[in-house]
């Protein structure tokens, strides 16, 4: 065996070590839902290795979909549950990754754009005092109450407007996945998951607007810039 051969064997074998307990880490109930993992000197120091040995196993771990990395620096969990009630997983559906939660948006974007519309399109006053009431919750959340609740009631208000049931069974039937989106994405922002954020505060109302001007496409418009600035807070993308 030549001497670069000595060399890496000893930090694959490490890796391999170090792997080993990152992953039993993850494991634990703490890390289910997701979230960042600590800066990687501190994590070096506490499995007694260095940087590069500690490099190894998080890219490791990245490949196999565990964790991913922002801005170039921090890592984060993945979240690892199945979520879905076992009575309603027909279809063996769950969310796992950052990418399942990417394709929920994606569904929810044309479901939801269309519920926009439709709702601009039947204009019911009633309905339409039911989204304004989801959306001035949101303004002033109630205690005890996370964003995820007022945001998810905003958007089910819209789904009953359309006078299509459908509509709003979709939305139902998605509850857990966009809970976990959320949170998840407020996770990565280290945002506490009662604290509103503005600009999702203005999206909302570009929709709300929209809608109460009974101008269908303009409501499907403002969802869509909407749900397309959900994946760029999920992804960071442009």
């Amino acid at each position: 065996m030549n001497h670069s051969s000595q060399q890496i064997r000893p930090l694959r074998d490490m890796s391999s070590h170090v792997l080993a307990q990152l992953e039993a880490m993850l494991d634990q109930p703490t890390w289910h839902g997701g979230g960042r993992l600590p800066p990687e000197a501190e994590l070096a120091r506490q499995f007694g290795v260095s940087r590069p040995v500690l490099r190894k196993a998080l890219g490791r771990m990245r490949d196999a979909g565990r964790i991913i990395s922002r801005r170039g620096s921090a890592n984060f969990v993945q979240p690892k549950a199945d979520i879905l009630p076992a009575a309603a997983d027909t279809q063996g559906l769950s969310i796992q990754t950052v990418f399942d939660m990417k394709r929920c948006l994606r569904f929810r974007q044309v479901v939801e754009c269309a519920a926009a519309e439709d709702a601009a399109k039947v204009g019911d006053l009633h309905a339409i005092a039911v989204i304004q009431a989801a959306y001035d919750r949101m303004l002033a959340l109630p205690p005890g109450e996370t964003v995820f609740e007022a945001d998810f009631a905003f958007h089910l208000a819209i789904a009953q407007a359309t006078a299509n049931p459908y509509f709003s069974f979709a939305l139902r039937s998605m509850r857990d996945q966009i809970r976990l989106t959320i949170e998840f994405t407020r996770k990565l922002q280290d945002r506490p998951p009662d604290q509103v954020v503005p600009r999702v505060v203005d999206e909302h109302r570009e929709v709300l607007e929209a809608i109460k001007a009974g101008d269908p496409e303009r409501a499907r418009s403002a969802m869509n810039v909407h749900m397309e600035q959900s994946v760029v807070r999920l992804l960071e993308e442009d």
